[in-house]
């Protein structure tokens, strides 16, 4: 249905099947398909004529999920032009980073991100062009959003009148009218820049196509265990974020080529997800663990007169609990309906869902069957299949693997043989083709189902003075489910002193997440025979020392 497509003429053709139908809901504002499909136009035309992005030039878009930011995902892909997701909270220094690694020629940020550190912006105003949150909000809502606004940002919005100066908003481009290109998707062409930890725990750019995205589309009914006749009309929560791969394709792209509208939420809390099902169609949650615990401890939720509505919910990003997972399901057998939580499996490499339980196919305590056209494999240390039942590292070989490694050819031979892709994740498969995650070879630390690299802590600590070494593992969190703790060896004289410089510096380089929950400075760390600090025995220490 979609093969030889880019995402923006997969869109296009759903707009013509589904043109009386919502297409995007945003706290109140609705936006049919007809609508949606001209403002990603009308952007098309600012981009190639007023900014002058052409084909393959990269364009960076941070931003949480509003409107805007789907108009431009679609708008920089119907040129041909690649989409560079990046989390909307990373810091200016990790923002300039990325854009010069990845050549980025623009980049699009919300507001209160630039409002952060404005100043530090400046150097590269010419490259920024600014969204506001408010933008698309209903009149009483856009009052209210700016009376509860950040006092901190208002008054640096003050200062300037409303908008930042020196930067361009996106609010203020006019498109000239002579339109832009559209160039179709093909299989090998990168279309989308994703940011993850690699197969290897190390953060690497991951490029994927039109195709991998595309892909994923035709097995929705699949997926969502419905038809596309009975999906069209609902809904699907969308408040995991664009740049995670499971959050655009799974709750933006999939739900706008099926007719079942995207309900953006810019910002997660139970509040906001109660409001939403209270005014939005939804049938549908993709949450991941903490957001799904955190609404079974909202009493508004566990209440609603909409819980009825849901028909599937999925978890993904980490582990799921069973006590969260029967919670859920309980509650929803309380509310007369059969929606269950489902989980499955997948990796940017092999974009977003790649095994899945379903109604008519579901083991308890599996990651799931693998999807229609994908095949998964359990190998050993020397890369061959194992028996069914023991234990090893998952391969996948899927139509939806990413092209690459962004410049890194040397890691992309190492991470995909044969068609398959080495994810790095160990597991088993039993002798039905169900799937048993167990757990993970890579070094990567998943709070409140973000992916932190303790690599990138650690080789960003070590570079402070005093810092002799240092090793980062995983901690529980009552909130975050995981977090981070920080072991560092340092010549110091001011502990506190050392422990803020640490602090401030993750700060300024690293998504929250990745901050350090805990510091403790130590003597020696243990050391593995080929004289490497040993993270294993750090983590099994740890791990006893809390039982």
């Amino acid at each position: 249905m979609y093969e030889g497509l880019s995402l923006y003429e997969a869109v296009a053709k759903a707009s013509k099947k589904y043109s009386k139908l919502l297409a995007v809901y945003y706290q109140g504002k609705k936006i049919k398909y007809p609508k949606f499909l001209k403002r990603v136009d009308r952007m098309a035309d600012i981009l190639t004529n007023r900014i002058g992005i052409k084909q393959n030039d990269v364009v960076l878009v941070a931003q949480p999920n509003i409107p805007d930011t789907l108009v431009l995902i679609y708008a920089i892909n119907k040129i041909g032009a690649v989409v560079n997701l990046v989390h909307p909270f990373t810091p200016y220094n990790q923002i300039k980073s990325i854009m010069v690694k990845t050549k980025t020629k623009v980049a699009f940020l919300f507001e209160q991100r630039v409002a952060k550190e404005v100043e530090k912006y400046r150097e590269i105003a010419d490259k920024i062009y600014v969204t506001r949150v408010e933008d698309d909000l209903p009149l009483f809502t856009k009052f209210a959003y700016h009376s509860f606004m950040n006092n901190a940002i208002r008054k640096k919005l003050g200062k300037y009148r409303g908008s930042f100066k020196g930067f361009t908003y996106v609010k203020d481009l006019k498109p000239t009218g002579k339109g832009s290109p559209t160039v179709s998707g093909k299989e090998n062409d990168v279309s989308v820049l994703l940011h993850s930890g690699s197969t290897t725990g190390d953060p690497k750019t991951i490029c994927l196509s039109d195709a991998s995205f595309n892909f994923l589309a035709e097995r929705s009914d699949e997926i969502l265990c419905k038809n596309h006749d009975e999906i069209k009309n609902r809904g699907m929560l969308s408040v995991l974020p664009s740049f995670h791969g499971f959050g655009f394709c799974m709750t933006m792209h999939i739900p706008l080529l099926i007719g079942a509208a995207v309900i953006l939420i810019p910002k997660y809390s139970s509040k906001e997800v109660c409001k939403a099902m209270s005014k939005a169609p939804i049938s549908f949650l993709c949450v991941v663990p903490t957001m799904l615990e955190n609404l079974l401890k909202d009493e508004k939720f566990r209440t609603h007169k909409k819980l009825k509505n849901l028909y599937v919910a999925f978890s993904g990003g980490d582990y799921l609990t069973p006590s969260i997972r029967d919670d859920f399901n309980e509650l929803m057998r309380k509310n007369s309906t059969n929606c269950m939580v489902f989980e499955g499996y997948g990796l940017t490499e092999a974009i977003a869902v790649n095994s899945i339980n379903t109604f008519d196919n579901y083991r308890y305590g599996s990651i799931g069957r693998p999807l229609s056209g994908i095949e998964f494999k359990i190998v050993d240390e020397n890369g061959n299949k194992l028996p069914n039942g023991e234990i090893g590292e998952i391969c996948i070989k899927t139509p939806a693997r990413m092209v690459k490694y962004y410049d890194n050819e040397e890691d992309t031979k190492e991470a995909i043989k044969d068609g398959f892709i080495y994810t790095g994740d160990l597991g088993t498969m039993d002798d039905d083709g169900f799937i048993y995650f167990k757990s993970r070879k890579k070094r990567v630390i998943k709070v409140s189902g973000v992916g932190v690299f303790p690599s990138e802590i650690e080789n960003l600590v070590s570079h402070i003075p005093g810092v002799k070494g240092c090793c980062a593992i995983e901690i529980p969190d009552a909130r975050l489910q995981h977090a981070v703790k920080l072991f560092v060896i340092a010549d110091y004289f001011d502990e506190e002193g050392m422990r803020n410089q640490i602090l401030d510096t993750c700060r300024k380089y690293l998504i929250r997440w990745a901050i350090p929950k805990e510091i403790v400075f130590v003597n020696d760390l243990p050391k593995t025979l080929l004289g490497k600090i040993d993270f294993k025995t750090l983590q099994k220490e740890e791990d006893e020392r809390r039982e």
